[in-house]
C-alpha cells in the first residue's frame, strides 16, 4: 500500500480495528439518507463545500456519505487524510494543509484537487475502536476553534449511533429470516410426515407402531414451531387466498389488537390496515403469488381502540394438497416500538439541524459585521455585536453539552463524582450568567447549613437548567427563588418562578426525552432533552424530580437527594 504521509499510518491494533469495522457490514454499501443528511448538514453548519463519512479499511477508505466529491465511492488509504484521523480519539485539524510536513507529498494537497483545510472527528465504536471519520474539507485555509470541534464531535457521535442502529436492524432482519427458514423447514417436515402417514394407512394392521412414531414426530415438530414463534413474539397465520379464510394463532390476533376468539379473515385484515398502506400490502401479496416468492411487508394498522400500530409480516406461498388452492403461511411481528424510536431519532436530527443552524447563522453574521468594523473600534455597534455573539456561543455550548450528555447516558458512561459540599454556598455562586445580567434577582432561602453528598457539578447542572427555563418561559418574573429544605431522609432543592405557569396536560411530559411544548403560543429553542438529562442525573443519585405549577401562579421545579448511609 502506498503511503504519502512519511509517517506510520497503521495503528498497533489495526487488525482488531478492521475486525470491529467489518462487523457492521457497511463497507462498500449503497448510499443511505440518514448518513447523507448528516453530511449535508455539516456542509451547512460549517459553510464548507465538502463533507464525507469515511470508513478506513485495510487498504482503502470507503465513503458512506459524500457531499461535494462527485461520484467518488472510495480512495486509497495511503492518500486519504482520514487515515491520520483514526490514529487518535480527538478531532484532527489541518487549518492550512500546505504548512503540514506530513502532507508535503500528498496528492490531495499538492495536486489539482487543492485541499487546504481538513477537520475529521473519529467514529468510535462502543468498545473503543476508531473505524472512520466524519470530516469536512475546504479548498481555502481557515481556522477551526475548540467550540467548532465539539460540534463536529457531537455530529460524529450521531453518525456512530446510526451505524449501531443499522447493525441492529440487520440483525433483526436476519433473525426474522432464520425464523422463516425454520418455519419452512418445519412445514416441509410436516408434509413429508403426512406422506408417510398416507402410505402407512394402506396397511393399517402392519403399521400401527410406525403410525404412532410418525404422530410423535408431528407433535415434536409442532412443539418446536410453537417455541420458535413464542421466542420471537411472532404470530402465525394460514390464509386461503381463494376463499379469504384465515386461521390465526392468538398472538397473531393480539398483534392486531384482537381477542383470541375474534373473527379475523382476509377482509378484516385489509380493513385494519390504514388506507395509505392498503394498496401497498395488496400489491406485495399479488406479487408474491404471481412470481412465487416470499411476501414481506411493513405497514401501519388501526386497532379496535383506535390506536395506531406497526406490523412487520412475511409469508410463503403453498399449495393445499387436497383442494389445490393457493395458501399463504407466514408470521406477523408488532414493531411499533422500533418505528416510534426511528421516528424520534429522525425528529431529533431534524430538531438538531434547525437549532444548531440558527445560532451559527447569527454568530456568523455578527462576526462579519465585526470584521467590517475592525478599523473603527469606537463604533457603538461593537458592544452589541459582541454581546449577541456571546449569546449565540452560549446557545451552541448548551446544545453540544446536551448532545454529549445524551451520548454518555446511552452508552452508560456517565459517572458521578460525589463529594461533600454546602448546598447554599453552591446556589449562591451558580447561574452567574443570569446574575451578572442584572435583570433577575436570584434569592437563596431555606436551610443554609445543609451539607450534601453528591456530584456537585451535576447538581449545579440541574439548577442551571431549571433557572434557564425560568428565564426563558417566565421572562417577566423578576425574582427567582432557590430554596433548600432538609427532609427526614433527604434534601429537597427547588427553583420557583412567578411566570404564567404550565398547563396540567404538559406537566406529565416535561421530563420525556425530545419533548418540546408550545408555550403561550411561542416555541422556544432547544433540543428538548434538557429536563430529560436532569431527570437522569437525579435518578442516578437515587432521588426524585418533579414540578408543581398552576396557570397564572408560576412554577416550582424540584428534586430530592437521599441522605448517604
Amino acid at each position: 500500500m502506498e503511503n504519502t504521509f512519511g509517517i506510520n499510518i497503521i495503528p498497533d491494533n489495526d487488525v482488531k480495528r478492521i475486525g470491529a469495522l467489518r462487523r457492521y457490514q457497511i463497507l462498500d454499501t449503497p448510499p443511505e439518507d440518514a448518513f447523507d443528511n448528516v453530511a449535508r448538514l455539516c456542509t451547512q453548519i460549517f459553510n464548507v463545500p465538502i463533507s464525507l463519512i469515511s470508513l478506513v479499511d485495510k487498504e482503502e477508505v470507503y465513503f458512506k456519505a459524500n457531499v461535494g466529491m462527485g461520484n467518488a465511492k472510495k480512495t486509497s488509504r495511503g492518500v486519504s487524510l482520514c487515515s491520520l484521523a483514526v490514529l487518535k480519539p480527538d478531532v484532527t485539524v489541518f487549518e492550512n494543509a500546505g504548512d503540514e510536513p506530513c502532507l508535503l507529498t500528498n496528492p490531495n494537497v499538492t495536486g489539482s484537487f487543492g485541499l487546504k483545510f481538513y477537520a475529521g472527528a473519529p467514529l468510535t465504536t462502543h468498545d473503543g475502536f476508531l473505524i472512520g471519520t466524519l470530516c469536512i474539507i475546504d479548498k481555502q485555509p481557515r481556522s477551526f476553534g475548540e467550540d467548532e470541534q465539539k460540534i463536529l464531535s457531537g455530529m460524529a457521535k450521531i453518525v456512530m449511533d446510526e451505524v449501531e442502529l443499522r447493525l441492529s436492524s440487520l440483525t433483526e432482519i436476519a433473525r426474522q429470516q432464520e425464523v422463516n427458514e425454520e418455519l419452512t423447514a418445519i412445514n416441509e417436515e410436516m408434509t413429508s410426515t403426512n406422506e408417510e402417514l398416507s402410505s402407512t394407512l394402506e396397511d393399517l394392521a402392519l403399521s400401527q407402531n410406525r403410525l404412532a412414531v410418525a404422530h410423535d414426530e408431528v407433535k415434536e415438530s409442532m412443539d418446536r414451531l410453537d417455541l420458535a414463534l413464542e421466542a420471537g413474539r411472532l404470530g402465525s397465520y394460514n390464509l386461503n387466498l381463494e376463499t379469504g379464510r384465515m386461521i390465526c394463532t392468538p398472538l397473531c390476533k393480539q398483534n392486531f389488537g384482537l381477542t383470541p376468539d375474534a373473527q379475523f379473515d382476509f377482509k378484516e385484515f385489509l380493513n385494519s390496515i390504514l388506507p395509505d398502506y392498503r394498496d401497498y400490502v395488496q400489491e406485495k401479496i399479488n406479487d408474491a403469488v404471481k412470481n412465487n416468492k416470499t411476501y414481506i411487508a411493513e405497514y401501519e394498522i388501526l386497532w379496535p381502540d383506535s390506536s395506531r400500530h406497526w406490523i412487520s409480516a412475511s409469508g410463503k406461498l403453498m399449495k393445499d394438497r387436497e383442494t389445490g388452492a393457493n395458501r399463504m403461511i407466514g408470521v406477523t411481528l408488532l414493531i411499533t416500538e422500533r418505528k416510534e424510536f426511528e421516528q424520534r431519532k429522525d425528529d431529533f436530527i431534524g430538531i438538531a439541524s434547525h437549532e444548531l443552524k440558527t445560532p451559527i447563522t447569527s454568530l456568523k453574521a455578527n462576526l462579519q459585521m465585526l470584521d467590517r468594523l475592525k478599523n473603527n473600534p469606537n463604533s457603538q455597534l461593537i458592544p452589541r455585536l459582541v454581546e449577541a455573539s456571546n449569546n449565540s456561543m452560549d446557545k451552541l455550548e448548551m446544545m453540544v453539552e446536551d448532545l454529549l450528555n445524551m451520548h454518555q447516558f446511552k452508552e452508560g458512561h456517565l459517572r458521578l463524582n460525589k463529594t461533600l459540599f454546602n448546598v447554599a454556598e453552591m446556589l449562591d455562586v451558580c447561574c452567574n450568567h443570569i446574575r451578572f445580567g442584572g435583570k433577575y434577582d436570584l434569592i437563596t432561602t431555606g436551610d443554609k447549613d445543609v451539607i450534601l453528598y453528591a456530584d456537585e457539578h451535576r447538581i449545579d447542572q440541574v439548577i442551571v437548567n431549571f433557572v434557564n427555563n425560568a428565564v426563558k418561559y417566565a421572562p417577566g418574573s423578576g425574582q427567582i427563588i432557590l430554596h433548600v429544605e432538609k427532609l427526614e431522609h433527604s434534601t429537597k432543592i427547588s427553583v420557583q418562578d412567578f411566570g404564567p405557569g404550565i398547563p396540567p396536560e404538559h406537566q406529565t411530559r416535561l421530563f420525556d426525552r425530545y419533548w418540546r411544548a408550545d408555550h403561550s403560543g411561542s416555541k422556544y429553542s432547544g433540543l428538548g432533552i434538557g429536563l430529560y438529562i436532569c431527570s437522569e442525573i437525579i435518578r442516578q443519585h437515587g432521588g426524585e424530580i418533579g414540578v408543581e405549577s398552576q396557570i397564572g401562579n408560576g412554577s416550582t421545579f424540584w428534586f430530592t437527594i437521599p441522605d448517604e448511609n
